[in-house]
């Protein structure tokens, strides 16, 4: 619903700033855009379903469910940053874990560590473009940062724990 008032929303503010035609060059961007992504949307959700039958749940909920712990955290730092592909790929894949039985903590892990610590991007965008020193600094300065999002979820999920919360 909030997405519905947003494109409302920005639909007005654009038509009151650039007028009718402005409105229309959105729709037919919108329309290029959408014949580009439903494709590959298609195919990663294929994609998906076929993951979701290929893993076994027992050995998601051993490695990175509920009681995981910290162990979980490393496991799903490594899967991120060994995860090749983009959004179309990675986000699927979390739905995948997810109904695997996969924590939400090791959920963020994965996903910030696909988002940062992605070895393939590395290897495709940083070494050619940045250079080694920077990429190399770049990539040990964001080690870190799944196990602190991980961990931030771990607390905030303690922390509702103990008020009686039901926690995913």
């Amino acid at each position: 619903m909030v997405w519905v008032i947003v494109i409302v929303l920005t639909g007005i503010l654009l038509a009151y700033l650039q007028g009718a035609a402005a409105i229309e060059a959105s729709v037919q961007s919108y329309g290029h855009q959408l014949l580009v992504v439903l494709p590959r949307m298609a195919a990663a959700l294929l994609i998906s379903g076929f993951i979701q039958v290929l893993v076994p749940h027992d050995l998601v909920e051993r490695w990175l469910g509920q009681s995981s712990g910290i162990k979980g955290l490393f496991v799903a730092t490594g899967v991120g940053a060994l995860t090749p592909g983009g959004p179309m790929l990675a986000f699927p894949l979390v739905i995948v874990l997810r109904n695997a039985g996969a924590s939400a903590a090791c959920l963020v892990t994965f996903l910030t560590a696909w988002a940062t610590l992605g070895f393939h991007r590395i290897l495709m965008w940083e070494l050619p473009l940045i250079g080694p020193n920077f990429a190399a600094v770049r990539y040990i300065a964001s080690i870190p940062l799944p196990f602190v999002a991980g961990a931030i979820v771990l607390a905030i999920a303690a922390a509702a724990k103990r008020r009686g919360d039901r926690v995913e």
